[in-house]
């Protein structure tokens, strides 16, 4: 007899650890009675065939099965968010990487959590996501991005000139190696990298950090979550780069415009580990250690 909560599954197949515990995991699922959809990716390539209710794209995992399960790191979570977020099915992030902002459990902790997953028994959270706009003389492009977008110089050691305003009203113009346009989330991303500050995920702000800006006077800006921010950027060699979540990478060419905003699509996230963003925060970052011992 079949439990009527439906499993999604997708994993890094990079990560060899993958290989042994989504087979693993698949099998426990089979033997509580439950079904599971795998990505096309993972029923190529590892033995669950006879695991599994089906496999399908990536992107359709969101309109068959009730919750994701995403095996690996930060970036098979953010993949995850890009294929799925839009649907509204809730993601679970099961750290197999490094870092593991956005991954909520670890191995061990999924397998002690199983029965509780089948029955509901877990919080979702809404996070904010991004829609950007690229137009170019040609066309217009769409991008949907959970963590930020970002527009950089590119391979050329000089750096741009990125004119940048809010609701159309002029705010500054940025000489520097390039910009970022982060959710509440992302600021825990590349935007701290760059020096911009961490938000709680809980704000209603999006996140502006100019990337090494030429200017100690050009820091970041955290601004209202229902403003639209356009930026138009010039280089000397005339062409830039645009990426959203790190991922999806287009060619900007000076006259280029890009257009950012709050989604209206958020990410939904499972929460099952108990901790909060701010364990998260001492965890991952150290926090709270006494060095001098």
């Amino acid at each position: 007899m079949s439990n009527h909560i439906t499993f999604g599954i997708v994993a890094n197949l990079d990560k060899k650890i993958v290989w042994q515990i989504v087979p693993q995991f698949l099998a426990i699922l089979q033997k509580k009675g439950v079904d599971a959809i795998v990505a096309d990716d993972i029923y190529a390539n590892l033995p669950v065939s006879d695991l599994v209710r089906a496999s399908c794209e990536k992107s359709k995992l969101g309109a068959r099965c009730d919750i994701v399960i995403a095996f690996g790191g930060d970036g098979t979570m953010l993949a995850t968010a890009r294929d799925v977020g839009r649907s509204g099915v809730p993601i679970l992030g099961v750290n197999v990487g490094r870092f593991g902002f956005l991954a909520e459990i670890s191995i061990d902790e999924l397998y002690s959590k199983i029965d509780d997953l089948i029955a509901g028994n877990y919080e979702v959270e809404s996070r904010m996501a991004l829609e950007a706009v690229l137009y170019t003389a040609k066309r217009k492009r769409q991008y949907y991005a959970f963590n930020d977008v970002v527009l950089d110089k590119g391979g050329v050691p000089r750096t741009i000139f990125i004119e940048t305003y809010i609701d159309d009203e002029y705010l500054n113009t940025y000489n520097a190696d390039g910009i970022i346009v982060s959710t509440p989330t992302g600021s825990t991303a590349y935007s701290l990298s760059a020096g911009g500050p961490l938000l709680s995920p809980d704000m209603n702000s999006l996140l502006i950090t100019p990337i090494c800006p030429h200017s100690l006077s050009q820091r970041p800006l955290a601004i209202k979550e229902d403003k639209v921010i356009k930026i138009k950027a010039w280089s000397e060699s005339g062409r830039m780069l645009f990426s959203a979540d790190g991922q999806k990478v287009a060619v900007v060419t000076t006259g280029d415009i890009i257009e950012v905003r709050k989604s209206p699509d958020p990410v939904r996230l499972v929460k099952c580990s108990g901790k909060s963003f701010y364990q998260v925060l001492r965890t991952k970052l150290n926090w709270g250690e006494d060095k001098k011992l």
